[in-house]
């Protein structure tokens, strides 16, 4: 549901540029950091336009893409806890 409060807060985010994009890296431990920056983001009231990301990144972009906006942060730790068990 878009709110008056979440348009003035992506309008404030994205400052003079009309769409955003947000891009993931690869490697095992910038990947289990990037639910906590897209937590941060969306806190911010950014809405990326653009997903994308390799390989890791890949994984948590499409884990965004897929999910309504309430569940992407329980499904992206979801999948950082079951993706990182094996090393414990």
């Amino acid at each position: 549901m878009t709110t008056r409060a979440s348009i003035v807060a992506t309008s404030a985010f994205r400052g003079p540029y009309a769409q955003t994009a947000l891009v993931f890296q690869g490697g095992g431990a910038p990947g289990t950091y990037q639910a906590g920056v897209y937590q941060a983001l969306a806190e911010a009231g950014c809405a990326p336009d653009w997903l994308s990301g390799i390989s890791i990144g890949a994984i948590n972009a499409a884990i965004i893409a897929e999910n309504e906006p309430d569940m992407r942060l329980p499904r992206l730790r979801q999948f950082g806890k079951q993706s990182t068990s094996s090393f414990r």
